[in-house]
């Protein structure tokens, strides 16, 4: 972990607690740093030792160093080296985020905003607010055909390769299959309608993307939330480990994720009301447009662009039987 995201707790009464938010000392790594390099030690001392037994000490401790080739990435894989994230768990603290997330969001009102300032700007304050999850999502779905690795040296005792234990992987798709849900990414009609378009000169905060020029798009926001999650899942490098690792064990394979990724979106189903069931119509897109997307990219490993497309053709072919069933019962009744 690097860069810690600010710490967000939930306190007992079910509010949001920001009071640790930013911790006033440094880290355990940071101490460790120190102690190497400017440690002095006493006249006779064998240096090169000394600080030999400081690093091991580090190692014994569980401090782990990776360097940002190794974990600052778009698909990256360590089990623990990530970014602007918090806990000793991610996933754990993944689910903590999205319910801190849950309960911003059932909160949010135009006191998200001082007064006097425009309606519009509420948007600035929604977006990174609905996507409060997304680095720690990022962070925990390293796991998911993952592992932890270390730089270790020959005689050091360190374990240099441990493939994430499965049970770990298949809680971590879990999880992150859960940001695809309806529930997840519908906004509450009360929100939409307090954000009108950008006032005059009022326009210069992150806003989301949209199809309805200046007028707030729900829709493209969920869209945006939806994307950003089957692009996580369905990362290259991340599928090809999933092919490999998948084939060494009782881990999770590209199949299973696959399934996976289909039965969150195409296996569901919305009653609601029109917007809810377009909302659901925008995941299952995002998923079948990331999926051709892959399965055509000559890049991709064979194995990989064949698993895809076996399951977009297997799902062509169950919407295919579903609207033939639909429409002999549509027949029969009329």
């Amino acid at each position: 972990m690097d860069y810690p995201a600010p710490f967000v707790e939930i306190d007992e009464n079910g509010d949001i607690d920001l009071s640790n938010a930013y911790v006033q000392r440094i880290g355990e790594y940071d101490k460790l740093s120190v102690n190497w390099l400017y440690r002095e030690f006493p006249n006779g001392t064998n240096e090169t030792q000394a600080l030999e037994r400081i690093a091991e000490q580090g190692v014994v401790d569980g401090l782990i160093y990776m360097g940002h080739t190794n974990n600052n990435f778009i698909g990256a894989s360590h089990q623990y080296a990530s970014v602007w994230d918090n806990g000793s768990n991610l996933v754990d603290h993944l689910k903590l985020e999205i319910r801190i997330r849950e309960i911003g969001l059932e909160r949010f009102g135009i006191d998200a905003i001082r007064t006097g300032e425009p309606m519009s700007t509420l948007e600035f304050v929604l977006l990174p607010l609905y996507m409060h999850h997304r680095f720690q999502l990022r962070s925990a779905i390293q796991s998911l055909g993952g592992a932890d690795f270390r730089y270790a040296l020959k005689g050091d005792g360190q374990i240099p390769f441990t493939i994430v234990d499965a049970e770990e992987q298949r809680d971590v798709l879990e999880t992150v299959l859960s940001t695809l849900a309806v529930d997840f990414l519908a906004l509450s009609p009360d929100i939409v309608e307090m954000i009108p378009p950008p006032a005059y000169r009022y326009s210069e905060g992150e806003e989301f993307p949209g199809y309805t020029q200046q007028i707030f798009d729900p829709l493209a926001v969920a869209s945006a939330a939806a994307t950003f999650t089957v692009g996580e899942i369905l990362n290259p490098d991340r599928m090809a480990r999933l092919v490999v690792f998948g084939s060494m064990g009782d881990y999770p394979n590209l199949q299973e994720v696959a399934d996976g990724l289909i039965e969150a979106t195409w296996g569901t189903s919305e009653t609601g009301d029109t917007y809810r069931q377009q909302v659901l119509h925008t995941a299952q897109r995002s998923v079948v447009d990331q999926m051709m997307q892959q399965a055509s990219m000559a890049g991709n490993p064979a194995e990989v662009r064949a698993i895809l497309s076996d399951r977009l053709d297997q799902l062509a072919s169950g919407i295919e039987t579903e609207g033939a069933l639909k429409s002999t019962s549509e027949a029969r009744r009329g």
